[in-house]
């Protein structure tokens, strides 16, 4: 009896998200800012969102109408960042006009308090097809570098 109630709720959660398609941002430094950032730990974050069918939305500035959650990783030693095994609640996906929905990235390195701000060519703001298998590419440089 237990077997049987766990498959079933396995089963319930699966109904209860939609998989997120698997893509990866691979993080291009500056030499100044791979030089001063040397061991400091760089994130990634995407947030997905979308435009609801008829009477379904919900006012969620800065995003979409359909906020479908964010999530943050790591960019590892090798400069990627993946994005596997994500999931986004089905009630919400269900709320949407178009099921490709958006991807906006963005990429940040420390704290408020770090002096070592970074300023990349994102945020990125792509629907989910246009990423899904890829490994998109974002240049960064130091803020001061920029400006």
């Amino acid at each position: 009896m237990a077997a049987i109630a766990l498959v079933c709720f396995a089963t319930k959660s699966h109904w209860l998200t939609v998989d997120v398609p698997q893509f990866a941002i691979a993080v291009k430094l500056s030499p100044q800012a791979e030089g001063r950032l040397r061991g400091t730990p760089i994130t990634v974050a995407a947030y997905f969102d979308g435009d609801p069918l008829p009477g379904q939305g919900t006012y969620s500035a800065p995003f979409r109408d359909v906020y479908l959650g964010s999530i943050k990783r790591p960019v590892a030693q090798h400069g990627v960042a993946t994005f596997s095994k994500v999931k986004i609640p089905r009630s919400d996906w269900e709320r949407l006009a178009d099921k490709n929905y958006y991807v906006t990235i963005n990429t940040y390195s420390g704290g408020p308090a770090d002096k070592n701000l970074l300023a990349c060519n994102d945020p990125i703001n792509q629907r989910i097809e246009t990423l899904r298998g890829k490994t998109i590419d974002v240049f960064c440089h130091l803020s001061e570098e920029v400006f």
